[in-house]
């Protein structure tokens, strides 16, 4: 356990969690790949969705958080991926570090977790390798992009006052986003992703220690391997040149999961729902071209 400042952290990834996309650049005329070099503004969300991955109930969770959007050659934040760290580039090809993050959930209102300690914020860092697979402009002058992105990252929780590591995972997640899908000023995308994860992030949701053992919940020790496949959607629609609001669908698919035999494992399908907004307060008046 270690104690560095666990808010800017979780700050960096939050976002991701509430699939918030980026603000739109001020001019309607600009193409897609074109934004001012920062943008600042506030940005709300609420997240519908389980208390942790397989679990049969559910719970509504918020945020609220300055929006922060910066585009250099090197530090990207914001624009739905975080923060980014980009070490190499070229036409068709990135390498950057890449976060996300994920909420908290409370094991008092949990059925099967009551008793156990609470779930805490949590949030990931690693290396992501992106690959531009196919690039399409329409009829309509839409454009769509095709995108593999090989991703492996540390596990982290928090509590904002202390962090642990839990493990690993490797997550290829295949991605197509479609700017001006229907509508000039809708923006969409969907990713298909399965996760692996080491024993520690499985052991965090499904492990059973001795000390938390009841008669409805036995004694369980969860192992490595494979931890579910999601499909994501979200859809983005910029009303004007400040406000911007998202909506994102989340299912994941959990079978075959290496912990389907834990107590704490319920449901083998889940859905997830966020929507939200973002209002600009100021931008940059320098452009940079941006690939997304």
């Amino acid at each position: 356990m270690w104690k560095p400042d666990a808010a800017l952290l979780l700050a960096l990834g939050v976002l991701q969690a509430l699939w918030m996309p980026a603000a739109m650049a001020a001019e309607d005329d600009l193409p897609p790949d074109v934004k001012p070099l920062w943008e600042l503004g506030f940005g709300a969300g609420a997240l519908y969705g389980p208390d942790y991955p397989s679990s049969s109930e559910r719970h509504i969770r918020g945020l609220a958080l300055p929006y922060i959007a910066y585009r250099g050659d090197i530090l990207r934040i914001g624009d739905g991926q975080s923060a980014r760290a980009v070490a190499f580039e070229s036409d068709r090809v990135e390498l950057d570090l890449s976060v996300a993050a994920a909420f908290d959930a409370d094991s008092d209102d949990n059925e099967l977790r009551r008793g156990m300690p609470d779930l805490d914020y949590m949030f990931q860092l690693g290396p992501q390798l992106k690959l531009d697979l196919a690039e399409r402009r329409f009829a309509d002058e839409s454009l769509g992009l095709l995108s593999l992105h090989l991703q492996a990252r540390g596990v982290f929780s928090s509590d904002l006052d202390s962090i642990d590591h839990h493990g690993y995972v490797l997550e290829p997640m295949l991605r197509y986003r479609h700017y001006g899908w229907l509508n000039p000023k809708l923006d969409a995308t969907i990713s298909l992703k399965p996760v692996w994860a080491t024993r520690e992030l499985h052991e965090y949701f499904f492990d059973v220690p001795v000390r938390f053992v009841t008669d409805q919940r036995p004694l369980y020790e969860a192992r490595s391997g494979y931890f579910g496949t999601g499909l994501n959607f979200y859809a983005s629609y910029r009303f004007n040149d400040k406000l911007n609001a998202f909506f994102g669908i989340q299912t994941t698919s959990h079978h075959g999961s290496a912990n389907r035999d834990s107590p704490l494992y319920e449901k083998d399908f889940s859905v997830s729902f966020g929507a939200g907004f973002v209002l600009l307060m100021f931008a940059s008046e320098r452009m940079v071209q941006v690939d997304d």
